[in-house]
């Protein structure tokens, strides 16, 4: 099963506005602006994201989620983040995650309020910014970058102006490369939540920077001289559905059936969902199951008509939830995460609905594919309107 939670606060920490404050902006931004004539001069963008994980995690401890099904797999945790604008970006760069180490307060900041009073540029300064980790004027708490040792808990790291954060560096970590590729994020951190599950951390959220912050020389990307662009992203605060969002991805299939398995390559099909009602809301938790049958069964005698005849889509088969109107893709065909199961009524899976967006509607494609998961010998799409709406 595939399930997603949105974030619940996120900011940007500017380093060159170092008490400036943009905690309900709508975008979120890795940047680097380095002076043209030295590298004394660079200043970088960091950011800061967190999620309630308290209902995640009782729902793994109590085997909701997890190693408690049948061929289930310890879930796997991905933090993605959807592009919103990429400029004068290098071709290769790397991005890293790290669990932040001290407490924060997201603010209610805007990039783009900056106000001029008497010539000076005034800013919203209350709340976490790449000095302060709760606000200048109130509380006035810097982060503790420069002054942490190695071998102590957590570290920081600055190209100008201390601060940007702290995090710990050796109780999990996430990196992604890109080379010619797509900007959006999708990070493995599920070493990082582990830890947070288990305790031997402080959950205080992750923070987001370029590679090799904490190396020298070319390696470190932020403090190397070389202009790497800009990434926004869109934040928890936008008002589209790209929010940034911690996705569980788990393997909880059980495919045991006696039945009949229907060979898509060779003969056409019917496949419905039993259940399927046009709305749901946003807090059930569903199980669909379905209706699968030759489309033109052989005529035999027998006291039973073949069209009731129940059978299965092969062991290779997936559901993906897309967005009816956009057709973007909400959770994709993923192996394991949205692999059907089986038993002796037919195919069927699981879905939690409060990860949906209410007020609006949705589809299931279902994929059967031959061969390898990889490079399949053949595939079949099952796309024929199974559509519903989540509500409040």
């Amino acid at each position: 099963m595939i399930y997603s939670i949105k974030a619940n606060r996120d900011t940007t920490l500017y380093e060159f506005t170092s008490s400036m404050n943009t905690g309900v902006d709508e975008v979120l931004q890795i940047q680097k602006i380095v002076s043209s004539s030295n590298t004394a001069k660079t200043f970088n963008s960091r950011i800061l994201i967190d999620f309630d994980l308290s209902a995640l995690s009782s729902s793994v401890a109590a085997g909701v989620l997890g190693e408690n099904y049948p061929n289930a797999s310890s879930p796997k945790y991905y933090l993605n983040l959807y592009t919103l604008q990429a400029a004068a970006i290098d071709y290769k760069y790397g991005i890293e995650a790290f669990p932040v180490s001290e407490s924060w307060n997201m603010g209610k900041g805007r990039r783009i309020d900056r106000q001029s009073e008497g010539g000076i540029i005034v800013t919203q300064t209350e709340g976490s910014s790449w000095k302060y980790r709760d606000g200048e004027k109130y509380f006035g708490t810097q982060w503790a970058s420069g002054s942490v040792l190695e071998g102590s808990d957590g570290t920081g790291s600055f190209s100008n102006n201390p601060g940007g954060g702290t995090w710990y560096y050796n109780s999990g970590s996430a990196s992604q490369s890109f080379d010619y590729e797509l900007t959006d994020l999708r990070l493995d951190v599920t070493d990082i939540v582990n830890n947070w599950f288990n305790e031997e951390i402080e959950q205080n959220g992750f923070i987001i920077l370029r590679s090799g912050s904490q190396e020298s020389g070319e390696v470190d990307e932020e403090r190397n001289g070389k202009p790497l662009g800009e990434l926004s992203f869109f934040s928890a605060d936008t008002h589209t559905v790209y929010q940034p969002k911690l996705e569980v991805v788990t393997k909880d299939y059980n495919y045991a059936t006696a039945l009949q398995v229907l060979d898509t390559t060779l003969t056409e099909s019917i496949v419905d969902i039993k259940n399927l009602k046009s709305k749901y809301n946003s807090k059930s938790r569903e199980t669909f199951r379905l209706v699968v049958r030759e489309k033109f069964p052989a005529k035999t005698y027998d006291t039973v008509s073949a069209a009731l005849t129940q059978m299965v889509l092969p062991e290779q088969t997936y559901y993906s939830v897309r967005d009816h109107v956009t057709d973007e893709v909400v959770i994709p065909f993923d192996e394991p995460g949205t692999q059907l199961s089986a038993d002796g009524n037919g195919n069927h899976f699981k879905l939690w609905m409060d990860q949906f967006y209410p007020e609006r509607r949705y589809k299931f494609v279902f994929k059967t594919i031959g061969g390898n998961v990889d490079f399949p010998s053949s595939q079949s799409f099952f796309d024929n309107d199974y559509i519903f709406k989540v509500i409040n």
